[in-house]
Protein backbone atom coordinates (compact mmCIF):
# COMPACT_ATOMS: atom_id res chain seq x y z
CA UNK A 1 0.00 0.00 0.00
CA UNK A 2 1.72 3.26 -0.50
CA UNK A 3 1.94 5.91 1.96
CA UNK A 4 -0.03 8.97 2.29
CA UNK A 5 0.79 11.70 0.27
CA UNK A 6 2.50 14.67 2.09
CA UNK A 7 0.36 17.48 3.09
CA UNK A 8 1.57 20.57 0.47
CA UNK A 9 3.21 23.36 2.48
CA UNK A 10 1.46 26.56 2.88
CA UNK A 11 3.37 29.37 0.75
CA UNK A 12 5.46 31.77 2.48
CA UNK A 13 3.39 35.02 2.02
CA UNK A 14 -0.30 33.15 2.84
CA UNK A 15 1.56 31.60 6.46
CA UNK A 16 2.61 35.23 6.28
CA UNK A 17 -1.26 36.36 6.36
CA UNK A 18 -2.54 33.88 8.81
CA UNK A 19 0.56 35.48 11.08
CA UNK A 20 -0.92 38.94 10.74
CA UNK A 21 -3.68 38.31 11.98
CA UNK A 22 -2.72 36.56 15.13
CA UNK A 23 -4.51 39.15 18.33
CA UNK A 24 -1.63 42.02 19.69
CA UNK A 25 -3.02 41.15 23.44
CA UNK A 26 -1.82 37.91 23.20
CA UNK A 27 2.09 37.97 22.21
CA UNK A 28 2.69 34.48 23.45
CA UNK A 29 0.77 33.13 20.09
CA UNK A 30 3.51 34.69 18.36
CA UNK A 31 5.82 33.47 20.45
CA UNK A 32 4.50 29.68 20.28
CA UNK A 33 4.32 30.45 16.25
CA UNK A 34 7.96 31.34 15.95
CA UNK A 35 8.59 28.00 17.35
CA UNK A 36 7.14 25.75 15.02
CA UNK A 37 9.20 25.57 12.27
CA UNK A 38 12.68 27.83 11.37
CA UNK A 39 10.04 29.00 8.10
CA UNK A 40 7.81 30.15 10.63
CA UNK A 41 10.80 31.91 12.54
CA UNK A 42 12.13 33.57 9.62
CA UNK A 43 8.96 35.31 8.88
CA UNK A 44 8.25 36.42 12.52
CA UNK A 45 11.89 37.71 12.82
CA UNK A 46 11.38 39.88 9.37
CA UNK A 47 11.64 43.55 10.29
CA UNK A 48 9.06 43.55 7.34
CA UNK A 49 6.45 41.73 9.04
CA UNK A 50 6.86 44.02 12.17
CA UNK A 51 6.43 46.98 10.71
CA UNK A 52 3.46 44.91 8.18
CA UNK A 53 1.56 43.36 11.72
CA UNK A 54 1.69 46.65 13.49
CA UNK A 55 0.36 49.19 10.32
CA UNK A 56 -2.62 45.96 10.53
CA UNK A 57 -3.59 46.44 13.86
CA UNK A 58 -2.94 49.92 14.48
CA UNK A 59 -3.79 50.16 18.17
CA UNK A 60 -0.99 48.65 20.48
CA UNK A 61 -2.14 46.40 23.15
CA UNK A 62 -1.90 46.96 27.13
CA UNK A 63 0.66 44.77 28.17
CA UNK A 64 0.83 46.11 32.12
CA UNK A 65 1.11 48.44 34.02
CA UNK A 66 3.99 50.27 36.81
CA UNK A 67 3.18 51.61 39.79
CA UNK A 68 5.65 52.34 43.02
CA UNK A 69 6.05 49.54 45.90
CA UNK A 70 6.65 51.78 49.09
CA UNK A 71 9.23 50.40 51.01
CA UNK A 72 10.11 50.78 55.16
CA UNK A 73 13.48 52.38 53.97
CA UNK A 74 15.07 56.12 53.99
CA UNK A 75 14.50 55.37 50.03
CA UNK A 76 10.53 55.17 49.79
CA UNK A 77 10.20 53.39 46.45
CA UNK A 78 10.57 50.41 44.35
CA UNK A 79 9.22 50.58 40.94
CA UNK A 80 7.15 47.61 40.05
CA UNK A 81 5.83 46.19 36.94
CA UNK A 82 2.29 44.32 36.57
CA UNK A 83 1.99 42.09 33.53
CA UNK A 84 -1.63 41.60 31.64
CA UNK A 85 -0.39 39.51 29.03
CA UNK A 86 1.85 36.31 28.95
CA UNK A 87 4.95 36.25 28.50
CA UNK A 88 5.78 39.29 30.96
CA UNK A 89 7.70 42.14 28.21
CA UNK A 90 9.96 43.14 31.18
CA UNK A 91 12.57 41.03 32.56
CA UNK A 92 12.03 39.52 36.40
CA UNK A 93 14.58 41.71 38.16
CA UNK A 94 14.27 44.66 36.01
CA UNK A 95 14.56 46.58 39.02
CA UNK A 96 17.05 45.09 41.26
CA UNK A 97 18.76 47.64 43.17
CA UNK A 98 16.70 50.40 41.76
CA UNK A 99 15.24 51.16 45.54
CA UNK A 100 14.56 55.37 45.43
CA UNK A 101 13.26 55.07 41.96
CA UNK A 102 9.71 56.50 41.73
CA UNK A 103 7.25 56.20 38.43
CA UNK A 104 6.72 59.28 37.25
CA UNK A 105 4.81 58.98 33.88
CA UNK A 106 4.63 56.19 30.74
CA UNK A 107 4.25 57.38 27.20
CA UNK A 108 5.03 55.92 23.29
CA UNK A 109 7.17 53.07 24.68
CA UNK A 110 8.95 54.90 27.36
CA UNK A 111 8.95 55.00 30.96
CA UNK A 112 10.13 58.01 33.13
CA UNK A 113 11.73 57.90 36.74
CA UNK A 114 12.46 60.22 39.30
CA UNK A 115 15.25 59.11 41.79
CA UNK A 116 14.29 59.93 45.07
CA UNK A 117 15.27 60.68 48.22
CA UNK A 118 18.21 62.99 45.80
CA UNK A 119 17.68 66.82 46.25
CA UNK A 120 16.66 68.32 43.16
CA UNK A 121 14.72 66.77 40.24
CA UNK A 122 17.06 63.79 39.01
CA UNK A 123 14.80 62.22 35.92
CA UNK A 124 15.84 59.18 34.14
CA UNK A 125 14.26 57.97 30.81
CA UNK A 126 13.94 54.02 30.36
CA UNK A 127 12.90 52.52 26.97
CA UNK A 128 12.04 48.46 27.62
CA UNK A 129 12.46 47.71 24.71
CA UNK A 130 15.82 48.84 23.33
CA UNK A 131 17.00 48.85 26.95
CA UNK A 132 18.66 51.97 26.40
CA UNK A 133 18.59 54.76 29.97
CA UNK A 134 19.01 58.33 29.63
CA UNK A 135 19.78 60.20 32.63
CA UNK A 136 18.31 63.79 32.13
CA UNK A 137 20.41 66.92 33.34
CA UNK A 138 18.81 69.06 36.33
CA UNK A 139 16.78 71.98 35.68
CA UNK A 140 18.07 75.41 35.59
CA UNK A 141 16.18 76.05 38.67
CA UNK A 142 15.19 74.03 41.28
CA UNK A 143 11.97 73.42 41.95
CA UNK A 144 10.07 72.49 45.05
CA UNK A 145 7.53 70.73 43.38
CA UNK A 146 6.61 69.45 40.33
CA UNK A 147 4.62 67.00 37.71
CA UNK A 148 6.74 65.51 34.43
CA UNK A 149 5.43 64.10 31.26
CA UNK A 150 7.46 62.04 28.60
CA UNK A 151 6.56 61.78 24.55
CA UNK A 152 8.00 61.05 21.54
CA UNK A 153 9.63 63.91 19.77
CA UNK A 154 9.51 62.65 16.21
CA UNK A 155 6.77 64.74 14.13
CA UNK A 156 4.66 62.89 12.08
CA UNK A 157 5.07 59.55 14.22
CA UNK A 158 2.23 57.00 14.79
CA UNK A 159 3.60 55.67 17.55
CA UNK A 160 3.25 52.44 16.87
CA UNK A 161 6.61 51.96 17.03
CA UNK A 162 8.73 54.41 18.65
CA UNK A 163 11.62 53.29 20.35
CA UNK A 164 14.63 54.04 20.35
CA UNK A 165 14.02 57.26 18.76
CA UNK A 166 14.38 61.30 20.46
CA UNK A 167 11.97 62.53 23.11
CA UNK A 168 10.57 65.43 25.03
CA UNK A 169 10.18 65.63 28.76
CA UNK A 170 7.79 67.96 30.46
CA UNK A 171 8.16 69.48 33.17
CA UNK A 172 6.01 71.90 35.31
CA UNK A 173 6.90 73.07 38.62
CA UNK A 174 6.65 75.82 41.20
CA UNK A 175 9.57 78.57 42.67
CA UNK A 176 7.84 81.59 43.57
CA UNK A 177 5.94 80.94 40.22
CA UNK A 178 4.81 78.48 38.02
CA UNK A 179 7.07 77.38 35.71
CA UNK A 180 7.67 74.57 32.72
CA UNK A 181 10.85 73.30 30.75
CA UNK A 182 11.08 71.00 27.49
CA UNK A 183 13.60 68.69 27.67
CA UNK A 184 14.85 67.61 24.07
CA UNK A 185 17.01 64.37 24.04
CA UNK A 186 18.24 65.42 20.93
CA UNK A 187 19.60 68.48 22.22
CA UNK A 188 20.67 66.85 25.15
CA UNK A 189 19.30 70.40 27.11
CA UNK A 190 16.24 71.94 28.74
CA UNK A 191 15.35 74.94 27.22
CA UNK A 192 13.79 78.52 28.49
CA UNK A 193 11.07 78.75 30.72
CA UNK A 194 7.53 79.52 30.44
CA UNK A 195 5.93 81.22 33.71
CA UNK A 196 2.06 81.73 34.99
CA UNK A 197 1.29 83.74 37.99
CA UNK A 198 -1.83 83.15 40.23
CA UNK A 199 -0.90 80.45 42.12
CA UNK A 200 0.52 81.05 45.88
CA UNK A 201 1.65 77.51 45.96
CA UNK A 202 1.77 74.38 44.44
CA UNK A 203 1.22 70.40 45.33
CA UNK A 204 2.33 67.92 42.96
CA UNK A 205 0.33 65.30 42.04
CA UNK A 206 1.20 61.85 40.81
CA UNK A 207 -1.59 61.27 38.41
CA UNK A 208 -0.54 60.51 35.09
CA UNK A 209 -0.73 63.34 32.35
CA UNK A 210 -2.41 63.07 28.78
CA UNK A 211 -1.00 64.01 25.64
CA UNK A 212 -3.72 66.03 23.26
CA UNK A 213 -2.27 66.94 20.33
CA UNK A 214 0.22 69.17 21.08
CA UNK A 215 -1.06 70.07 24.66
CA UNK A 216 0.57 68.03 27.70
CA UNK A 217 -2.42 67.88 30.78
CA UNK A 218 -1.39 67.58 34.46
CA UNK A 219 -3.66 67.25 37.23
CA UNK A 220 -2.42 68.50 40.66
CA UNK A 221 -3.15 68.72 44.04
CA UNK A 222 -4.64 71.79 44.44
CA UNK A 223 -9.05 70.52 44.18
CA UNK A 224 -7.05 69.07 41.13
CA UNK A 225 -6.68 71.74 39.16
CA UNK A 226 -5.72 71.08 35.58
CA UNK A 227 -2.33 72.56 34.06
CA UNK A 228 -1.81 73.09 30.20
CA UNK A 229 1.16 73.01 28.30
CA UNK A 230 1.15 73.82 24.58
CA UNK A 231 4.77 72.32 23.20
CA UNK A 232 4.39 74.75 20.63
CA UNK A 233 3.55 78.16 22.15
CA UNK A 234 5.83 77.27 24.97
CA UNK A 235 2.40 78.22 26.89
CA UNK A 236 0.94 77.54 30.52
CA UNK A 237 -2.87 77.91 31.39
CA UNK A 238 -4.82 76.74 34.07
CA UNK A 239 -8.24 74.76 33.49
CA UNK A 240 -11.35 74.42 36.68
CA UNK A 241 -12.51 70.39 37.02
CA UNK A 242 -15.95 70.38 36.97
CA UNK A 243 -18.35 71.40 39.80
CA UNK A 244 -19.64 68.08 40.35
CA UNK A 245 -16.20 66.41 40.87
CA UNK A 246 -15.67 64.77 44.38
CA UNK A 247 -11.79 64.82 44.64
CA UNK A 248 -12.21 61.75 47.02
CA UNK A 249 -13.22 59.53 43.90
CA UNK A 250 -9.72 60.28 42.29
CA UNK A 251 -9.33 61.71 38.64
CA UNK A 252 -8.01 60.37 35.02
CA UNK A 253 -7.40 62.64 32.44
CA UNK A 254 -7.84 61.33 28.99
CA UNK A 255 -8.07 62.19 25.07
CA UNK A 256 -11.70 62.27 23.70
CA UNK A 257 -12.12 60.96 20.24
CA UNK A 258 -12.98 64.68 19.09
CA UNK A 259 -9.96 65.95 20.49
CA UNK A 260 -11.05 67.61 23.53
CA UNK A 261 -10.13 66.77 26.95
CA UNK A 262 -11.92 63.86 29.26
CA UNK A 263 -12.31 63.83 32.65
CA UNK A 264 -13.18 60.38 34.75
CA UNK A 265 -13.80 59.88 38.77
CA UNK A 266 -16.05 58.60 40.85
CA UNK A 267 -19.05 60.53 42.76
CA UNK A 268 -20.50 58.57 45.44
CA UNK A 269 -20.42 54.86 43.95
CA UNK A 270 -20.90 56.31 40.18
CA UNK A 271 -18.58 56.95 37.39
CA UNK A 272 -18.85 59.69 35.71
CA UNK A 273 -17.60 60.75 32.62
CA UNK A 274 -16.96 64.35 31.43
CA UNK A 275 -15.73 66.12 28.35
CA UNK A 276 -14.93 69.28 27.53
CA UNK A 277 -16.12 71.53 24.93
CA UNK A 278 -13.01 71.93 22.23
CA UNK A 279 -14.93 74.21 19.49
CA UNK A 280 -13.33 77.38 20.42
CA UNK A 281 -16.19 79.14 18.87
CA UNK A 282 -18.00 77.92 21.71
CA UNK A 283 -18.26 78.16 25.64
CA UNK A 284 -15.23 75.77 26.61
CA UNK A 285 -17.28 74.42 29.74
CA UNK A 286 -17.79 71.04 30.91
CA UNK A 287 -20.20 68.42 30.00
CA UNK A 288 -21.69 65.16 31.94
CA UNK A 289 -21.44 62.63 29.08
CA UNK A 290 -21.97 59.42 30.76
CA UNK A 291 -22.65 57.86 34.68
CA UNK A 292 -22.08 54.26 34.96
CA UNK A 293 -23.72 52.91 38.18
CA UNK A 294 -21.14 50.83 39.74
CA UNK A 295 -22.82 49.02 42.48
CA UNK A 296 -25.36 47.15 40.14
CA UNK A 297 -24.57 47.39 37.12
CA UNK A 298 -20.95 46.45 36.83
CA UNK A 299 -19.01 43.23 38.73
CA UNK A 300 -16.64 45.95 40.48
CA UNK A 301 -17.15 44.69 43.96
CA UNK A 302 -16.94 47.60 47.30
CA UNK A 303 -17.67 47.24 50.86
CA UNK A 304 -17.94 51.06 51.31
CA UNK A 305 -18.43 53.95 48.72
CA UNK A 306 -15.98 56.10 49.77
CA UNK A 307 -13.06 53.39 48.77
CA UNK A 308 -13.54 53.89 45.09
CA UNK A 309 -11.16 55.67 43.77
CA UNK A 310 -9.83 55.89 39.62
CA UNK A 311 -6.08 55.48 40.11
CA UNK A 312 -5.34 55.72 36.05
CA UNK A 313 -6.14 55.74 32.47
CA UNK A 314 -5.05 54.10 29.54
CA UNK A 315 -5.12 56.75 26.52
CA UNK A 316 -6.05 54.93 23.30
CA UNK A 317 -7.67 52.09 24.21
CA UNK A 318 -10.54 53.53 26.94
CA UNK A 319 -9.67 51.17 29.89
CA UNK A 320 -10.33 52.68 33.17
CA UNK A 321 -8.04 51.49 36.71
CA UNK A 322 -9.87 51.54 39.67
CA UNK A 323 -9.58 50.81 43.01
CA UNK A 324 -11.82 49.96 46.05
CA UNK A 325 -11.47 48.45 49.53
CA UNK A 326 -11.66 44.50 47.90
CA UNK A 327 -9.26 45.42 45.38
CA UNK A 328 -8.22 46.96 41.92
CA UNK A 329 -9.49 46.64 38.46
CA UNK A 330 -9.76 47.49 35.16
CA UNK A 331 -13.14 48.19 33.32
CA UNK A 332 -13.37 48.86 29.30
CA UNK A 333 -15.36 51.90 29.09
CA UNK A 334 -16.82 50.25 25.72
CA UNK A 335 -18.28 46.92 26.91
CA UNK A 336 -17.71 47.44 30.66
CA UNK A 337 -15.82 44.20 31.00
CA UNK A 338 -14.38 43.97 34.50
CA UNK A 339 -10.93 42.43 34.99
CA UNK A 340 -9.32 42.18 39.14
CA UNK A 341 -5.58 43.12 38.36
CA UNK A 342 -4.42 43.64 42.22
CA UNK A 343 -5.49 43.63 45.56
CA UNK A 344 -7.19 46.36 47.36
CA UNK A 345 -5.09 50.14 48.44
CA UNK A 346 -2.46 48.51 46.29
CA UNK A 347 -1.63 51.60 44.88
CA UNK A 348 -3.23 55.41 44.21
CA UNK A 349 -1.69 55.75 40.85
CA UNK A 350 -0.65 53.07 37.98
CA UNK A 351 1.17 53.74 34.80
CA UNK A 352 -0.06 51.89 31.77
CA UNK A 353 2.30 50.74 29.73
CA UNK A 354 0.96 50.08 26.00
CA UNK A 355 2.93 48.46 22.99
CA UNK A 356 3.59 46.17 20.16
CA UNK A 357 5.27 42.70 22.12
CA UNK A 358 6.48 40.63 18.72
CA UNK A 359 9.22 37.28 19.00
CA UNK A 360 12.02 39.42 18.66
CA UNK A 361 11.26 41.71 21.81
CA UNK A 362 10.34 38.67 23.69
CA UNK A 363 14.22 37.40 23.05
CA UNK A 364 16.24 40.18 23.43
CA UNK A 365 18.00 40.31 26.91
CA UNK A 366 16.93 44.13 28.96
CA UNK A 367 19.42 45.21 30.60
CA UNK A 368 18.63 46.17 34.73
CA UNK A 369 17.39 49.87 35.34
CA UNK A 370 20.58 49.89 38.16
CA UNK A 371 22.97 51.02 35.37
CA UNK A 372 21.67 54.28 35.09
CA UNK A 373 22.36 54.67 38.71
Amino acid sequence: MAPPRALPELMAELVEEILLRLPPDDPACLVRASLVCKPWCRILSAPSFHRRYRAFHRAPPLLGFLHDNHLNTSSGYMPCFVPTIKPCPFPKRAFDDCAGWSVRDCRHGRVLFCIIPINGVNLVVWDPVTGERHRLPEPPVRLCAYNVAVLCAVRGCNHLDCHGGPFFVVLVGYRNVLRSYLYSSEAGAWNASAELGGLRYYVASRKSSVLIRDDVYFAIMQKYTILKYNLGKNCLSTIHPPKEYNIRGGIALMPMEDGSLGIASVVGSKLCLWSRNADPGVDSGWVRFRVIELKHKTPIPFKHSFSISVVGFAEGLGIIFVTTDVGAFTMELKSCQVKKVGKRYEWNNVYPFISFYTPDCASSILPSLAEAH
